[in-house]
């Protein structure tokens, strides 16, 4: 496809979106050719979400998706995932919620949301405010979702999450072992710290981490005690 017609699809993606006119823009895009079609997607992730303001980017995010969530939901959580990355858009608003709203009872989209979104969280709030909006409950369903997240905060939540399960001995040694053949520092230390908390002795294996009994108290109500724990 030659460049001037590039700039002719982005130029009208540029004035649909300028315009608020969504349903105008969906119109516009349905009507592509495939080739055409692929172009558009990639310019609205590469050359349109980073313009726009954080209410219109959720805004356009939520419709792309609830048109054709296959096509467009990936291209524009990674576009989100830069926003965020940058500093110009929030976790956490009017139109994040809104969107998070519609994707919790479609379990892929769900996931694909997932998928993108917890590697760049930055704090273990925001990590269980997500997984609350999509309808991610405590206990085993939290589990499954945290367990291949190699992020500090993520490894905290799991690590609360655990208190759901505590009774359940067998999870807790599989989730452990599971942890350590992950192959990452990050999965090994976690692993140090469950079968230490929890007295793990069927685990076994050579552990770094060495946590002194009076410090197990603060592990799971003090993410800052936690990341010390996490970087002996």
């Amino acid at each position: 496809m030659d460049k001037h017609y590039d700039r002719g699809i982005l130029m009208k993606l540029e004035s649909l979106t300028a315009d608020n006119d969504w349903q105008s823009l969906i119109i516009y895009i349905d009507s592509l050719s495939n080739a055409q079609f692929r172009t558009a997607g990639y310019m609205m992730g590469e050359r349109i979400i980073p313009t726009l303001c954080e209410a219109d980017v959720w805004q356009l995010t939520m419709k792309l998706t609830e048109h054709n969530s296959k096509a467009f939901l990936v291209t524009m959580m990674k576009a989100v995932v830069l926003r965020i990355k940058q500093g110009t858009l929030s976790l956490r608003s009017a139109g994040s919620r809104a969107f998070f709203a519609m994707v919790r009872n479609n379990d892929v989209d769900r996931k694909k949301v997932l998928a993108e979104l917890l590697p760049v969280i930055d704090n273990a709030e925001d990590v269980a405010w997500l997984l609350g909006k999509l309808g991610i409950e405590e206990g085993h369903e939290r589990l499954g979702v945290l367990l291949r997240v190699q992020t500090t905060p993520a490894c905290y939540t799991l690590f609360r999450t655990l208190h759901y399960i505590e009774h359940e001995r067998p999870l807790l040694v599989r989730t452990t072992r599971f942890l350590m053949q992950r192959s990452d520092a990050m999965g090994f230390n976690l692993a140090s710290l469950i079968k230490a908390y929890y007295g793990l002795d069927e685990v076994t294996g050579t552990f770094s981490l060495h946590i002194e009994p009076y410090e197990f108290a603060r592990l799971a109500n003090s993410y800052e005690a936690f990341s010390r724990a996490m970087s002996l």
